[in-house]
Parts: C-alpha cells; sequence; structure tokens
C-alpha cells in the first residue's frame, strides 16, 4: 500500500514480523496495525489491517502510557546487563 498524497508515514516492523504504521498529516494523524501471515504458514491465522483517527489528544495519551509501560522493562534490561558486565569483569582488589 502507498502512503496516502501529503501524508508522513513513520512505518515500523515489531519483533513478530507485525507491522505498526502512523500516517501523519497538519490535520489528522491515523494508527494503523498490519498483521499477515501466508496461509501456507497458518491457513487459520488470519490477515488482518486496521487503523484508527487519532487526535492529537490520543495520540499523546497513547504515547505516554506506551512510554509508561515499557520504562520498567528497559530498566530491567539495563541492570540485567549491568550484572553481566559486573560478573564478567575479572576483579582487581587484589584477589
Amino acid at each position: 500500500m502507498s502512503t496516502p498524497k501529503g501524508m508522513k508515514c513513520m512505518n515500523h516492523k515489531l519483533a513478530s514480523g507485525d507491522r505498526v504504521l502512523i500516517y501523519s498529516n497538519p490535520q489528522q494523524v491515523l494508527f494503523q496495525i498490519r498483521h499477515q501471515t501466508p496461509t501456507e504458514e497458518n491457513i487459520l491465522d488470519p490477515s488482518f489491517k486496521v487503523a484508527v483517527a487519532l487526535t492529537p489528544a490520543d495520540a499523546l495519551l497513547i504515547a505516554s502510557e506506551l512510554l509508561t509501560a515499557a520504562v520498567p522493562h528497559l530498566t530491567n534490561t539495563q541492570q540485567e546487563v549491568q550484572l553481566a558486565e559486573e560478573q564478567a569483569t575479572p576483579s582487581t582488589n587484589g584477589e
């Protein structure tokens, strides 16, 4: 699908292979989710595309909720990386 005339498109491919697209121009913001499964892979898994128009307030509220939900995951990941780095670093206290 091509980007509607006069709109900017931000296309994000997720780890699952699904896509989230955000179309915008000065008048509107559209949020689209796409899930595609080839029939030969799984005939029972439906493919779909759905889009909703967002007000600026809706877009900010959703962005805020996503950030709030993501921060604990990022914090945990950073702590795990830091702990792994500390365990991999040789001790320098004369032992």
